[in-house]
């Protein structure tokens, strides 16, 4: 029996923001400790789900998206949860507060979830004082994005200088450039824009590998052609952010709200860009983000041509043990067709 999906019920008769910061509360007791919920949850490392990127080894595809520990706060709990990687925030050079409350919303009937945060977080300097006091055993990610209120080389910029002061604190950078929740993100994703970005970020010569997330809602043509025109700059892609338009097909009452739709609706088109993606650039390593709830979508985004395969909204509706779960088909799988 899945205890945690017996009580989902009552879990989610709490507002949706109230009840993630009491999970992060419980998560945060044990980021110094977090070998202590790997006892309690038997998750274990797997040597077959081992993925090298560039420079780096993971102990696992399946990751935790931005957005969950926005504030970098008990990446080590969801490490020892059987994550392989955190990606933390999004972080902007500032804190901010993001939008105004109400501002997360359950769809349970499409089993989604939409938000309008308007990333709010704490700011580099306090992120990178917590990475550095905290030292991480799991890979983390770290997803930068431009503050509010920036014209369009200011973004660029902020952003570049962002990269220089943190990067020593992450394994990869993940640039927010399609966040549909703060006015003006997303048109970091213009070529010519993103082109400035990446041509700075490469002058810093980082080792960190440099992946940039796109959206849900870009056409594939124009996605095509941006990632042809900056080859070579960055290191991977992210696909994808949250939907700010795909409402058609959703049931559940708050399915008016406006902010980023995450979940089982964003599922496959998430996978056909993938697809797409993969067969132009067959090299480039891909990060998928989109609707995955179970370990047979974390094998079709896998198999799709992701290397690695981030989990959010399935990980609040599925609860802790879900990677784990994941993990073990994933391993089993591949311990079964080495036997063939």
């Amino acid at each position: 029996m899945d205890l945690y999906k017996c009580m989902r019920p009552l879990i989610f008769k709490v507002d949706p923001e109230v009840d993630h910061h009491l999970v992060a509360d419980g998560l945060k007791v044990f980021n110094d400790n977090s070998q202590i919920l790997r006892k309690l949850f038997y998750t274990k490392k797997r040597p077959n789900l081992q993925v090298k990127i560039k420079n780096l080894t993971f102990d696992s595809p399946i990751g935790i998206a931005a957005g969950f520990d926005k504030k970098a706060e008990f990446y080590n709990s969801l490490g020892a949860l059987g994550a392989g990687f955190v990606e933390v925030g999004s972080v902007t050079k500032s804190a901010q507060a993001g939008n105004k409350k109400k501002r997360v919303f359950r769809l349970p009937e499409d089993n989604a979830i939409i938000n309008r945060m308007g990333l709010n977080n704490d700011g580099i300097k306090t992120t990178k004082a917590r990475l550095e006091s905290h030292p991480a055993n799991v890979k983390i990610g770290l997803s930068l994005a431009p503050g509010h209120g920036l014209t369009d080389d200011q973004k660029v910029s902020e952003m570049i200088e962002d990269v220089k002061e943190i990067h020593v604190d992450a394994d990869y950078i993940a640039l927010n450039i399609s966040c549909p929740n703060q006015k003006g993100v997303a048109t970091l994703q213009h070529v010519d824009l993103l082109t400035n970005l990446l041509t700075g970020i490469k002058e810093l010569n980082i080792e960190e590998p440099v992946f940039c997330k796109f959206g849900n809602d870009i056409d594939n043509d124009e996605l095509v052609s941006t990632l042809h025109s900056v080859e070579g700059l960055l290191d991977g892609v992210i696909l994808t952010n949250t939907s700010g338009m795909k409402r058609e097909t959703l049931h559940s009452a708050n399915k008016k709200e406006n902010g980023g739709l995450s979940g089982k609706p964003i599922f496959e088109t998430s996978i056909a860009m993938t697809k797409l993606i993969h067969s132009e650039f067959p090299n480039m390593p891909i990060i998928y983000s989109g609707g995955v709830f179970t370990p047979e979508d974390a094998e079709e985004a896998l198999n799709a041509g992701a290397t690695l395969v981030e989990v959010y909204t399935g990980f609040i509706y599925n609860g802790p043990t879900m990677i784990e779960r994941i993990n073990r088909y994933l391993s089993e799988k591949q311990m079964i067709a080495a036997l063939k």
